[in-house]
């Protein structure tokens, strides 16, 4: 039986930030000059290349600029969960990400902002040893291979590779807009200043009235004017204060209701997860959490879904889905599922903001995307499984299946569903 694990770690781990700020400067590479993040795992790294000839399809590029958070604080806090031979651990900092896409002629979008940015970084476990028939391909010349292969040298490039050249890598990850503190003192100023200016400006043309109309005599203008400015002033502060605390109490409520989208959900969600680890036992909340979102980007990213072989949906994809160029998730959860004969239907919900590409305008929109997914389960969970590099079960052959539904060498179809989950239905 597998032995699944987890803990906590919030202290500053040097080795955790270590690679947590190597992979943040390899993402800003990537979108910068295409350069493939070398932490990057598989379905990490094919993702990010659909998104790129995706933007490229629609004559669109996206620039990324991660930077250090504007507060200065480069804390990162883990969180890890293994089963007997991966440790996969979800590693969380601060960072100031600058957005903007551009088309042939002119940049069409920017936007700056203080984010959370996670990393999901997959090793092996300490005293555990990945089966020699890992799927993986070779960091050199990205030929699918296995393990022990790598290790011995690569069938294509003879490039041979220890353990610690291999691992870590960066499974997923997962960029999210911090809660803004809209009562920050700041814009209080702004707010009394333009209050006052107004009250102001309110005044003097009832007192120039009142002197035009003889209710008031020249003489008294000045004294007037005095107590005219007090009231302005203390108005403004007044008045000031209330709409500064009024807007900081809605913009809270509108970030804190978005950040608890699909919390409704958790209920049906962690019953499901419950059950599927009394199936299998390496499965977690934290391993569908992951591979679920991963499967959403490569839906969303694709320039035709349809020709991925984890798509299996038979209806056409929706055009609000594929005029999607960015995503941005926040939650996910459970809206059904079903286990009948080793097989699991389940259908997620995700509630993501995403950057919309329509009429030549980026559109940024609160969306909730409905994905079903189907899975064989009847062996335990491969926490390590890729899709760029699987293992003919007829055969043995090493190939990349990502577009190919049959194995290029013995031309039987490759059981997709025993090993991954696939995706039957997607809606917007």
């Amino acid at each position: 039986m597998e032995n699944f694990e987890m803990n906590m770690n919030l202290s500053n781990d040097s080795e955790m930030k270590k690679h947590y700020l190597r992979f943040t400067e390899q993402l800003s590479d990537w979108y910068s000059n295409e350069k493939t993040p070398e932490l990057a795992g598989q379905d990490t790294g094919f993702a990010l290349k659909l998104q790129k000839e995706k933007l490229q399809s629609m004559g669109l590029d996206v620039q990324k600029q991660i930077n250090k958070s504007k507060e200065g604080d480069d804390a990162v806090s883990s969180l890890s969960y293994s089963d007997n031979v991966f440790e996969n651990t979800n590693i969380s900092g601060d960072k100031l990400i600058t957005t903007s896409i551009s088309d042939s002629q002119k940049e069409i979008y920017s936007r700056s902002a203080e984010c959370g940015l996670s990393i999901v970084m997959q090793n092996p476990k300490q005293g555990g040893i990945p089966s020699p028939d890992t799927a993986m391909c070779c960091p050199h010349c990205g030929a699918p291979s296995t393990l022990g292969k790598l290790e011995s040298g690569c069938d294509y490039c003879d490039t041979k590779f220890l353990m610690d050249e291999l691992y870590p890598k960066v499974m997923n990850f997962f960029v999210y807009e911090k809660i803004k503190d809209y009562y920050d003192q700041k814009p209080m100023k702004k707010y009394i200043l333009s209050f006052s200016l107004f009250f102001l400006v309110v005044c003097i043309g009832q007192m120039i009235f009142n002197a035009a109309s003889g209710k008031i005599e020249f003489s008294r203008l000045l004294f007037e004017g005095v107590g005219y400015l007090f009231g302005s002033v203390f108005a403004g502060v007044i008045f000031g204060v209330g709409a500064w605390f009024i807007a900081g109490t809605f913009g809270t409520v509108k970030s804190f209701g978005k950040s608890a989208r699909g919390v409704g959900k958790a209920g049906k969600s962690l019953v499901f997860c419950y059950k599927m680890q009394k199936i299998d036992p390496t499965f977690s909340t934290e391993y569908f959490r992951d591979k679920s979102v991963s499967l959403l980007k490569l839906m969303i990213y694709s320039k035709n879904p349809q020709e991925l072989t984890v798509c299996k949906c038979d209806k056409p994809i929706p055009d609000k889905i594929r005029e999607i160029v960015d995503v941005t998730y926040y939650n996910s959860g459970v809206d059904r599922y079903s286990i009948n004969n080793g097989v699991c239907d389940v259908s997620v919900t995700f509630y993501t903001d995403d950057l919309h590409y329509r009429d030549g305008r980026i559109y940024n929109k609160s969306d909730k995307i409905r994905m079903s997914l189907r899975k064989v389960i009847k062996k335990p969970t491969d926490l390590g499984f890729s899709v760029m590099a699987v293992t003919c079960p007829s055969c043995g052959a090493s190939f990349d299946a990502e577009k190919v539904k049959n194995c290029p060498y013995c031309g039987n179809t490759y059981p997709i569903e025993e090993n991954d989950w696939v995706v039957t239905d997607i809606e917007i």
